[in-house]
């Protein structure tokens, strides 16, 4: 969305914004966000281990999933901890703690998916072909 003023939102006059802001708000996790920066990076290392023992084609699909799953729910708890900084201008609050760990919570049931994921996929065929 952009805005006109510091008081009133409007909608994209263009479809093309649409795309400028989404892509603005990745960059801004990117940079923003170290968490997200590591998911990235181990995302692609099992991207590249997959590439090199030979997935199938639903095994990728599984593999990618997993991974994009990842990075959804880091943007998306970094979209709940800002939300929550600007309520509570960054005051403690129990409930924004509570609202914050519980959006951390769901980057880790992810990563832990991802993991399992990757363990039942990869696994296997790594320890066949290295060892």
């Amino acid at each position: 969305m952009a805005w006109k003023d510091n008081k009133t939102v409007c909608k994209n006059s263009r479809f093309i914004d649409s795309f400028k802001y989404a892509f603005k708000g990745i960059q801004t996790v990117f940079q923003e966000e170290r968490n997200m920066r590591i998911h990235l990076f181990l995302g692609v290392v099992i991207l590249l281990i997959s590439f090199f023992i030979g997935l199938q084609k639903y095994e990728w699909l599984w593999i990618i999933l997993s991974i994009f799953l990842v990075l959804v729910m880091e943007i998306l708890n970094t979209i709940i901890e800002n939300v929550v900084d600007l309520i509570t201008k960054n005051q403690y609050h129990p409930l924004a703690k509570k609202a914050k760990d519980m959006a951390a919570a769901a980057v880790l049931t992810t990563a832990f998916f991802s993991i399992i994921t990757a363990a039942i996929i990869i696994l296997p065929k790594f320890l066949e072909r290295f060892i």
